[in-house]
């Protein structure tokens, strides 16, 4: 039985040419794609994520009002992987999907070989942050839900002008929101702004290099490889929030009281 690659959820046995001769066979050489990746790549999830089953019908696949499974964005992601890629060929254009998922930031990944992907799968950067902004209501009890998981506030101001700083006024709870001190926070119902930190999410959009396939020659014979996949992933913009559990975080309200 031929080997297993060492990556993915549940690697597959790498086949072998039936009566198949190794001798003066030029190879192509898979290990040295993943050493790449290994060597020059990052730290990221990728997820296994389908098209959301909340639909009223395969065919017309309407989607059910104020979904509960995806909440809005179409997608379920779930059991992540942790793994590496390489990215590389920034593109910064405008991507004209009607449900304004995706923003023109643009890069190409080359994963490991077993990581395999489709259309819109979702990858996390596991180390690295993008800054965003917003504006908060200021929620009863003592958490603000944040439309990211922040990892560290830059900047807190209220409508009034109030400064408020990480570890004095408040922390960042496990979930990555915001966690008032006792006595500490603004008003309740008064709008703040906020500018932090939060991890760079993709979406798998275009498929560059995936069906390669290759013969490599071995004392055990001629095995056929797959090699590593490359994808364009644009970065994602409306996500799903849950807590450390998978429970979803529901959004604060910003109506009146």
């Amino acid at each position: 039985m031929a080997k297993k690659p060492p990556h993915g959820w549940n690697p597959k046995p790498i086949p072998l040419l039936p009566g198949s001769k190794a001798s003066g066979k030029v190879n192509l050489q898979p290990k040295k794609f993943d050493d790449l990746v290994q060597q020059q790549g990052v730290r990221v999830n990728v997820y296994r994520s389908a098209l959301c089953s909340n639909v009223k019908s395969i065919d017309g696949a309407e989607h059910e009002i104020d979904c509960e499974l995806c909440h809005g964005v179409g997608y379920i992601d779930r059991y992540p992987i942790e793994t590496l890629a390489f990215i590389q060929t920034q593109v910064l254009e405008n991507t004209p999907f009607a449900e304004g998922l995706y923003d023109g930031n643009t890069v190409a990944m080359t994963f490991l070989q077993g990581i395999e992907l489709q259309y819109f799968t979702l990858i996390e950067m596991c180390d690295f942050t993008d800054i965003y902004y917003q504006r908060v209501k200021r929620q009863p009890g003592a958490v603000d839900v944040l439309k990211y998981k922040a990892s560290r506030v830059n900047m807190l101001v209220d409508k009034n002008g109030l400064e408020y700083h990480e570890g004095i006024h408040f922390n960042i709870d496990i979930n990555g929101n915001i966690k008032w001190c006792s006595g500490k926070g603004p008003a309740r119902s008064l709008i703040y702004s906020i500018h932090y930190e939060a991890a760079i999410r993709f979406r798998a959009t275009k498929a560059i290099h995936v069906n390669r396939f290759a013969q490599v020659a071995t004392k055990e014979g001629i095995q056929m490889h797959k090699m590593p996949e490359m994808w364009m992933a644009s970065k994602e913009f409306l996500v799903v929030r849950r807590d450390v559990n998978g429970n979803v975080l529901e959004p604060n309200n910003i109506t009146d009281d």
